[in-house]
């Protein structure tokens, strides 16, 4: 009989923990930069449009579904459990964003959240505030913060900066890109893209319990089983033009075996 026990409690506790992973959304979160027919743009951080579009078209085809860093953020792990997420990220607020990515978007259906560097806006290049306002209020598109200044520094300097007694400067610099993306958007600014990808936990603890922030994202590859938890840092698979979409789906499918 304490054999039969042994065994029902064993098998109980196998269910237990399948039934958990099972609960759990898988998420893949792409990071792209620019987007752009300009072939000497493209390699390791530009690509082309129809890349953009034959990435969104093949993994929606295959189960995923497109929403926003907040949407995930908001989303009950009710509606969430088994399901297959994929995050499209956009990095510092090129100007091809609302001539290409816009209308792939607006094409598709498909959301995407695009982080700006606030010092960036109104440059040439680069996004202005009208466009801005218009992409945040399309339905389509969150725009969340890239820092303002500090990502105008050399990596090696901010890393400094972040672990010496800047975090302040470091957190007002934030502050100070969410009022202006706030104002431009006319919406809350609740995600971020760490500049480098680099953060530390005590300044990602911050910005989400003094900022109001509820996503942040590095530039660590990699994909996440999501249980809710929006105390984490996402890692993304950065989308470069030298690897197929096929390879980039490969790639994240193998990442949660």
């Amino acid at each position: 009989m304490k054999k039969i026990t042994a065994i029902s409690l064993a098998l109980l506790m196998f269910f237990a923990a399948s039934a958990n992973a099972l609960a759990n959304a898988r998420v893949v979160t792409l990071m792209y930069h620019e987007v752009t027919h300009d072939p000497q743009r493209q390699g390791d951080w530009g690509i082309s449009p129809e890349q953009l579009e034959a990435d969104i078209n093949y993994f929606t085809e295959r189960g995923y579904i497109p929403i926003t860093a907040g949407e995930l953020a908001n989303e009950s792990m009710n509606n969430l459990e088994g399901k297959k997420i994929l995050l499209l990220t956009f990095d510092d607020g090129y100007a091809d964003w609302y001539t290409e990515v816009y209308p792939i978007l607006r094409r598709t259906g498909a959301k995407a959240t695009m982080f700006i560097v606030g010092s960036y806006i109104n440059r040439y290049g680069y996004l202005s505030e009208w466009q801005i306002h218009e992409m945040a209020n399309c339905g389509l598109i969150e725009i969340g913060s890239h820092t303002d200044m500090i990502h105008q520094m050399p990596k090696d300097s901010l890393t400094n900066l972040y672990n010496s007694d800047g975090a302040d400067d470091v957190i007002a610099d934030i502050r100070k890109n969410t009022e202006r993306l706030s104002t431009i958007t006319g919406k809350d600014i609740v995600s971020i893209s760490w500049p480098y990808g680099y953060y530390t936990d005590t300044l990602d603890w911050r910005v989400k319990n003094e900022l109001g922030y509820k996503m942040s994202f590095s530039t660590a590859t990699g994909v996440n089983d999501y249980s809710g938890d929006t105390s984490v840092v996402f890692d993304r698979i950065t989308r470069d033009a030298v690897r197929t979409t096929e390879e980039i789906f490969a790639d994240a499918e193998k990442r949660f075996q």
